[in-house]
Order: structure tokens, then sequence, then C-alpha cells
């Protein structure tokens, strides 16, 4: 349960730093991309001036050289410009899109799917702007910026309003309004009450529609936005007009108009002019209606007015003139205004035809559909017959198939446990071999205490004795009592020093430390101390290693080897024999060698020394010639140092035991890394 919690709590945490450490390299990519947007900004107003070729033979100047995340940024906001020179832009536009995909750029890739959306109305590929600006949606809130979510669904919502498809634009309308709450952007919440309120009123809806406008305008009220004025009385006076309410339709529109004359804005002004015509003529008030008329005429030479506007027009002129009983000009209006409808009506009757002609196209392939549906229809009789039978087959087959599935576990379950079982045995005797192994191990080592210990600590005590019980020694005797006392101490001290490092190291408690060391120094010094003693034979040592080698040693173990095969040598020497210590580097490693001009040992002997570890402490030869311990830890340290170690003996004529060491840190380390994962 507990393990459980722990590796649950771990997930968490795993989890939430995946998470923080992926949105902290959003946020610098995010910072990163601004700031080259910043500085594409600038670089287009820089180059504002020039054509357009120019300014594109500007860009990729300016970016050939950069990284992919500016380019791509430079490369947007060219587009944002210049977004309806389709040639040009489209492919700037789609290598934005890819270099901030592969960065992983998610505000960048958002706006430049933002903008691929916008490019795709123009061409009014339906699907890929709704896929591109919800993309674009998702990309924003990836990365924190609700007013990016804001301009995509409001852009969506007013595409579908112009394609007549009302269901989707409520949808997007709905969220945008959400959106605008959410932010707390009063510039944002208005674009959003004039948009739903447009949208409303091209469906109809003219209450709903209504309703946001006045909420626009109290807006409006607090923040002074002058700009939303102009559309937001326009579409209320001709709201107006709709629900025939001419005062209020009336009120708004002359509000618009004073701020189109204020802006110059004729086209606008020609609009308003129509609608309070209309209202004139609704209401009767033939003065105004004059008034308006005349206006209008003026502004109709400096303008291209819309088809649908002329249409309207002429129709509102006609019934001007009849109002104002002038018939000729009522009769030359109406010509026009059915001039006009006609060319509208030929163009729509045009399309009728081709819808006419694309019904009966229709209409045939339904009359085949029919047919094949017919037939499909008494071929699914038979399929379903079919899978029936099929499936009474397969039901049949899945229950023999789960029970073999149950039998298949069930035996591959006591194989499980089989081989579980057998493993546990195998531990088991294993286990027992390593405790029989102990146990020799504990028997040979009390028999070492016993025999080894006892001769050299006995004689040390014989001597104390004697030198008590005879104070009235010469000094000569009392000097060779010493040295007999310092040869049995040294000896005991020298054995409980092997013991305890092989012990140690059994436990795998002597740490591996290699480190580059001057290698005489060490060897002279332990050679000093065994010359004091152990020494009595009087033997002499020739050391030949060049002062200035150095290599990666264990000091520690490098000083126990050395020891070792120093003092084996002295012990098998004769008196006044010659000791030979010697270094030769050669192919990345180190020879040393210890040769000493001693009695030497058989062939037999000398494969006998390098057995395996238990070997020293089965055998019966209780010796004077030792334990043959010292030598299993020179083995087992030199390899541990990644060398080798071997004697070269002839009996009577004396020993040479050579081992050899890397040269390099790295050899020493990698051995004793591999030595210590076997270990583990």
């Amino acid at each position: 349960m507990l393990a459980a919690w722990k590796k649950s709590f771990l997930l968490i945490v795993f989890s939430y730093l995946s998470s923080y450490l992926c949105a902290s390299e959003q946020d610098s990519l995010s910072a990163r991309y601004l700031k080259a947007k910043d500085d594409g900004l600038a670089f287009m107003a820089q180059i504002g001036g020039h054509p357009f070729d120019t300014q594109l033979a500007f860009l990729d100047s300016a970016v050939n050289q950069t990284d992919d995340l500016k380019k791509a940024a430079y490369h947007i906001q060219f587009v944002k410009k210049y977004l309806k020179r389709h040639e040009a832009v489209d492919s700037l536009l789609l290598l934005a899109e890819q270099h901030l995909l592969a960065l992983n750029c998610q505000r960048g890739a958002a706006e430049a799917m933002f903008y691929k959306g916008l490019r795709a109305m123009q061409s009014h590929q339906t699907e890929v702007v709704h896929s591109a600006l919800n993309e674009a949606a998702r990309l924003f809130r990836l990365t924190d910026y609700p007013e990016g979510v804001f301009y995509s669904f409001s852009r969506l919502a007013n595409y579908y309003s112009k394609l007549d498809n009302f269901q989707l634009a409520n949808k997007y309308n709905r969220e945008v309004l959400s959106l605008a709450d959410t932010i707390g952007d009063v510039n944002l919440k208005e674009s959003a009450y004039l948009n739903v309120a447009n949208c409303y009123s091209e469906q109809g809806a003219v209450n709903e529609a209504v309703i946001y406008y006045n909420l626009l305008e109290k807006s409006l009220e607090q923040s002074h936005n002058s700009k939303r004025y102009k559309p937001l009385y326009n579409n209320l006076g001709v709201l107006y007009i709709h629900q025939e309410n001419w005062e209020k339709a009336n009120e708004y529109l002359l509000k618009s108009l004073a701020i189109k004359e204020q802006e110059g804005d004729s086209l606008g002004m020609f609009g308003s002019y129509q609608n309070l015509f209309r209202i004139s003529l609704k209401t009767q008030q033939l003065k105004n209606a004059t008034s308006y008329y005349s206006k209008m005429n003026a502004l109709k030479p400096r303008l291209t007015i819309p088809i649908d506007q002329l249409l309207t027009f002429k129709y509102n002129s006609t019934i001007y003139h009849i109002l104002t009983d002038n018939k000729t000009n009522a009769v030359d209006d109406f010509k026009q205004y059915t001039s006009i409808k006609d060319s509208i009506n030929n163009a729509v009757f045009a399309n009728e035809l081709l819808s006419i002609e694309e019904g009966y196209e229709i209409d045939k392939r339904n009359q085949t559909i029919e047919l094949l549906q017919q037939k499909e229809a008494l071929q699914n009789t038979q399929v379903a017959n079919l899978k029936t039978i099929i499936g009474i087959v397969v039901a049949f087959l899945v229950v023999l198939l789960v029970n073999g599935f149950y039998m298949k576990r069930q035996w591959v379950k006591l194989n499980e446990a089989d081989k579980r079982l057998q493993e546990k045995q195998d531990e088991v005797i294993m286990a027992n071999k390593r405790l029989e192994t102990l146990n020799k191990s504990k028997d040979r080592i009390l028999s070492v205490i016993g025999h080894d210990l006892r001769g050299p600590v006995g004689g040390l005590k014989e001597l104390v004795e004697l030198y008590m019980e005879l104070p009235e020694l010469e000094p000569q005797d009392i000097t060779n009592l010493l040295k007999t006392a310092r040869e049995s101490s040294s000896g005991a001290y020298y054995l409980l020093e092997n013991l305890l490092t092989w012990a140690n190291s059994q436990r795998g408690e002597i740490e591996f430390k290699a480190m580059l060391t001057p290698v005489y120094p060490v060897i002279r010094k332990s050679i000093d101390l065994l010359n004091q003693s152990i020494n009595t034979k009087n033997i002499g040592f020739e050391i030949n290693i060049h002062p200035t080698l150095s290599i990666p040693v264990d000091v520690n173990m490098f000083r126990t080897i050395v020891r070792n095969l120093v003092s084996n040598a002295i012990k098998h020497s004769h008196k006044n024999g010659l000791v030979e210590v010697n270094a030769e580097a050669r192919d990345g490693e180190v020879l040393f060698s210890v040769v000493d001009h001693g009695q030497g040992m058989t062939a037999d002997m000398i494969s006998q020394l390098f057995a395996k570890k238990e070997a020293y402490y089965i055998s019966s030869d209780e010796s004077a010639n030792g334990t043959g311990l010292g030598l299993i830890l020179c083995k087992e340290f030199v390899e541990r140092h990644g060398g080798r170690i071997w004697v070269d003996s002839e009996k009577e004529v004396g020993t040479r035991v050579c081992f050899t060491l890397p040269m390099t840190t790295t050899m020493a380390y990698s051995i004793e890394k591999t030595r210590a994962s076997m270990i583990g």
C-alpha cells in the first residue's frame, strides 16, 4: 500500500516537473518569437516606402543569414501587411508555418495558422478556414494568449455568418462573448457585441440584434470609442426601419450620417441618405425627401455605387416622382429600375437554369441510386443470413479459444511456479556451498592464528621472560635478544595485517582509489621498513626503477603488493643474498619483477600458487613456508588495477615474481567499475 502510494506520488511529481519543463521551454520560445516579431514590425516600417518587389527583395536579404525562428517571424509580418497578394505571400506563409512547427514554437505557429485561415477565406476554402483557425485557437490557448483565441473565433463567426451558416456562427459567437467576459478588455467586449449584433441582424433575428446593439451603446457611453459609433448608429437605424419604428430609425441614421460627413465617407453618406430618403417617403415628409434626393444625385457621379443600392435608389426615386406628381421622371426612373432588375434577374435566371440542369442530372442519379439500393437491400438480406451463421460459428470458436486461453494460462503459471521452485532450490544449494566454503575459511583462519601466530608471539613471550629472569645479560646478548624479538613481532604484525586486509577485501570494504603516484619512493620506503624489521639474513637490495616513473595506483594496495613480494623474496633467499626490484614501461603498461636467488620452486609448486582463493585454506601444508595469503592478496590487488601476475622459478636457482599495471587511469578505472558491477 505504502509502496503504491510512493509510486503514485513520484509519478505525479515527475508529471509536474515534465509539464513545468515543457512550459518553461515554450515560454522561452514564445519570448524569442515575440522579440523577433517586434524586430519584424520595425523592419516593415523601415522598408514601407518602397515598391512591393523591392520590399520582398529587402526581406530575403534581411533573413538570409538568420535562424529559422526569426525568419518565420519576419515572413509573418510581411504576410500580415500584404495578405491579399496571394502569389507572393502563400509561399512565405507556408515556410513560416513549417519552420515554427519544426521548432515547436506554439505561439508563432498559432499566428501562422491564423493568417493561413484568413488567406483561405479569400479563396472560400471553408475546410481550410475551419481547421486553420481552430488550430490557431488551440495553440493560442496553450501559450496562455486568450486574445488570440478571441480573434480566431471572431473571424470564424463572421465567416460563417456571411455563408448563412448561422448555427456555427452563433456557436463561435457564444465562445467570443465568453472570452470577452473572461479577458475583461473593454475594446474586445465592444467588438464582440458589434459582431454578435451584426450576425443576428443578418439572420433576421431583429430583437436579439437590438439587445446587443444596446449593450454596445451603453459600453460606448463609458469608453467613448468613436470608431464604433458609426456602424452602431447605422445598423440600429436599419433595424428600426425593418421594425417600421421610423422615429428611432431616423434618430440613429442622422447620428451615423453626422459621423460619416465628419470623416468624408461619401459612399457611407450615400447609404445614409438613401435610408433617410426611404423614411421620408414612408412618413410623407416630401420636403426632407427632396433634400435627400438632391444630395444623392450630387454624390452619384463621384461614386461607384453597388448595383443593389442603385436598384433601391431607382425604386425610391420612382415613388418620390409619383408622390411629387412628376410623371415623366417617374417613368424614366421606373424604366431604369426594371432594366437594372432585369439584368439582376437574368443573372439569377442563369444560375437557376444551371441549378435545374444540375437537378435533372441529380434525378437521373437518384433513379440509378434507387435501383442500386434495391439490389443492395437484397444483398443485405443474404449477408444478414450469412452473418447469423458466421456469428454462431464465431461464438463457438470464441468459447473454445477462451477455454484454451485459460488452460494455457494455467499451464504457464504451473511452469513459472516450477521454474521459481527450481531457482529456489539452486539458491539453497549455492548458499550451502558458500556456507561450506566459509566454514573451511574460518577453520583455516583459526589454524593460521593458532599455528603461525602462536610461534612468533610465544617466542616473543619467552624472550621477554628470559630477559626478566637474567637481567645481568651482556649488552651484546640483549641486542641479539631484541633483534630476535623484532623479527618475531614483525612477522606476527605482517601476518595480522595480511589477515585483516584479506578479511576487509572479502567484505568489500576496501575501496579502490587510483591516483598518479611516483613508483620509486613507495618501493624504496617499503624495502627500508622490511630491511629494518625482518632482514636477519643480511640480504642486499637492488632497485632498478627510473625515479620519474609515475603510474595511477591505489597506494595502499600497491604498498601491500610490494611488501608481500619483497618479504617472500627475503624469506626464500640465502644469507647474504640479493633481492632485485625492477620496473620497465612497455605497450601502455609497466612490468614489475621481484627477483631472488634462493631455493626456487618446482613446476607443481608454481601451479598451486594462484589457484582459486579457497585453495590456500584447504591445504594441509602448514609448514614454515607460510600460509600463502600474501600471494593471494597480491593477485587480487593486481587484478583490481587491471594487471596480471605470474611466477618464473627454477629449483635451487631462484624465483622471479612478475606483475603488470596499466599506465593510464582510464584503464584502471574502467576495470574496477566492471569488477564492482559484477560484485553488485
